[in-house]
């Protein structure tokens, strides 16, 4: 254990000196191979780093994030707020609920959160605040909602928890479904108790009034999103398509709504492939990073002794998973989640497996605490992007609007703690 210990020690002071996390992850794989290994241990690397990114599977990866920026570039983010508000716009706090549920559906497209952010943000937080909404109040709505897109698939996260624990991915995806619609939910209902009782809200803001009319065609409003993610997930539960096949739908589908909807120039689509190919490239460097860095720690024998220091301690396995929550909360507030899952599952899931805990659940579990991660400071980049959203807001400001739901997200995975069979009865 204590040329783990050094490892990751070497890891850390990488992070520290800002060296980007993947090259800080193969940099400290090769000066623990140096002192620890041999030579012979040096030859492995080219052929795990090859192998880290020959999956199939992983095609799936720079085909969403290409769907992605894409759809961003459509419009179809501002269609799809408009035509939910004109369903839910009347009720108390309707404006907020609109920014959750099109975060969610926006996120079933997108993939990531600072994605929806961006694109939704850009909506719905300036017209919230027009109608009277506070500053906190709708940059924090935006902010905690936009981690629906780790969360409701297609879900860059899991894909890549799947890769690393080779963990079925159109299981992962489906499990997402329910916890997703229970923050939908729990966002939702403290919404509407909160303006009902003037937080949040300026007590005279008006709520605008729809025809059943205008509902009904808000339905052409809605139809290519709702097209789009039936293509997508639909291929997918319905045995057509393969996660990564589906993703190949998904970039046709955007560019063909791209193509209707007029916005399709070659400077848009240039545009998102040269941002696709440089998020694509630093998560694969990542991927490299993390299994080479697996690859050192599991000569040092780390997970094992982790696991059977764990198991010896004589703690609950409920208290270990405590732990491993506050842990990755800590995580969280200075690094990304992707690096996060990528480097901390080789150690983690070994432990997770002994303990006995179901590999799907907990996915569901890391992941709805890693959307704290989007949503705190000092590396929370939704923070970041619903504030650029409205010009003279402070950090402060979204940093407490976010705070009741982050209590909702807490309340989310008690939940799914208590109850499991809400993400593992629909698998199994």
């Amino acid at each position: 254990m204590t040329g783990g210990v050094v490892a990751l020690i070497l890891l850390l002071g990488f992070v520290f000196f800002a060296v980007p996390i993947g090259f800080a992850l193969s940099g400290a794989t090769l000066a623990g191979l140096l002192a620890f290994g041999d030579a012979g241990a040096l030859t492995a690397l080219s052929n795990i780093s090859w192998g880290a990114t020959s999956e199939f599977v992983l095609t799936a990866v720079p085909l969403f994030i290409l769907m992605s920026e894409i759809i961003s570039f459509t419009g179809i983010g501002r269609d799809l707020f408009l035509a939910i508000e004109r369903w839910l716009g009347r009720l108390p706090g309707g404006l907020a609920m609109t920014g959750v549920v099109a975060c969610a559906a926006f996120g079933a497209v997108a993939g990531t959160g600072v994605g929806v952010a961006a694109v939704i943000g850009g909506v719905a937080i300036p017209e919230m605040v027009r109608r009277g909404y506070t500053r906190e109040m709708s940059t924090g709505t935006v902010a905690a909602s936009s981690a629906l897109g780790m969360i409701i698939p297609p879900s860059l996260p899991l894909i890549l928890y799947g890769v690393v624990t080779e963990t079925p991915i159109a299981d992962l995806f489906l499990a997402g479904l329910v916890p997703g619609a229970l923050i939908i939910a729990a966002f939702c209902l403290y919404i509407m108790v909160a303006v009902s009782l003037g937080h949040g809200i300026e007590p005279d803001a008006p709520r605008p009034r729809f025809t059943w009319a205008e509902r009904l065609a808000s339905i052409r409003l809605a139809g290519p999103t709702v097209v789009l993610i039936v293509a997508v997930i639909g291929s997918i539960y319905a045995g057509i398509a393969t996660p990564t096949e589906a993703a190949a739908v998904g970039v046709i589908g955007a560019l063909l709504l791209a193509a209707v909807s007029g916005k399709l120039s070659w400077p848009a689509f240039r545009t998102a492939l040269v941002n696709a190919t440089r998020t694509s490239c630093m998560v694969m460097f990542v991927l490299i990073g993390a299994m080479l860095f697996g690859y050192l720690l599991g000569l040092l024998r780390v997970p094992q002794g982790l696991s059977d220091w764990v198991l010896h301690m004589g703690l609950s396995r409920w208290a270990v998973f405590a732990l491993l929550m506050a842990a990755y909360f800590v995580l969280g507030m200075f690094l990304e989640v992707t690096s996060i899952i990528l480097i901390t599952m080789p150690i983690v899931y070994p432990t997770i497996i002994k303990l006995g805990f179901d590999p799907i659940w907990f996915a569901m579990v890391l992941i709805v605490n890693m959307s704290f991660a989007v949503i705190t400071p000092p590396v929370g980049l939704c923070l970041y992007v619903a504030k650029s959203c409205l010009p003279g807001t402070s950090i402060s400001q979204v940093v407490r609007g976010t705070l009741p739901f982050m209590g909702l997200l807490a309340a989310v995975i008690v939940v799914l703690c208590l109850f499991p069979e809400l993400v593992t009865g629909f698998i199994r």
